[in-house]
């Protein structure tokens, strides 16, 4: 978490990011509060919103734009939806049919996969992909998760997804590590924000 706000502070041109969570944790959207946590499980706030997401068997990324993409001129639901259309193009790449959800579904749940709004991702009649937002004067944060129906293909789904994503969204992507800025600042938001009680129990 701390790197993705990093990528966000430091943003110059769009980043896809793509990881795995080391341990099964789960996060919670910003304005969740922690008691919603399962019991014993490790867990992070976001500075995104949403709902609380299982990392135990998800694939998960996170995409960046500045402030100068021409994205920011949309609306939220409009970026959300085109994101999702990148996932849908890898879903597509590892013989995954998909669909977008027309309208946000009835009822109310604090758990993320739980509840399908407008632009989530639907395969098979149930939700594998969601996501949340967040805009600062720097740019745009979008996080994503994926939860494949088989985790045994997450695999095939995070080889394909740096090609597939880029080429359905025509964003031109280059392979890259953190640059030295970003790896300190994003040490720094580990020890003055994630990694503390203040931000991870503030509600």
């Amino acid at each position: 978490m701390a790197v993705d706000e990093a990528l966000l502070r430091e943003v110059i041109t769009p980043v896809l990011r793509l990881y795995e969570w080391d341990v099964p944790a789960v996060s919670i959207g910003y304005f969740q509060a922690a008691a919603l946590t399962p019991e014993g499980r490790p867990y992070i706030r976001r500075y995104t919103g949403g709902g609380l997401v299982d990392h135990a068997r998800d694939v998960t990324y996170t995409i960046v734009l500045p402030r100068a993409h021409p994205w920011m001129e949309l609306s939220a639901p409009e970026s959300y939806g085109l994101v999702h259309r990148g996932v849908q193009a890898a879903l597509a790449a590892c013989g995954i049919e998909s669909d977008l959800t027309p309208t946000a579904h009835a009822g109310e749940s604090e758990a993320c996969f739980q509840k399908p709004v407008r632009f989530d991702i639907l395969a098979a009649g149930r939700k594998v992909s969601g996501a949340a937002q967040r805009r600062t004067r720097e740019g745009l944060l979008h996080q994503g998760s994926i939860l494949l129906p088989d985790p045994a293909r997450n695999g095939d789904l995070r080889r394909v997804f740096a090609q597939a994503f880029p080429a359905r969204l025509e964003l031109a992507l280059n392979p890259g590590e953190l640059t030295s800025s970003e790896a300190s600042r994003a040490a720094d938001l580990e020890r003055d924000r994630y990694a503390t009680e203040a931000w991870n129990r503030m509600r």
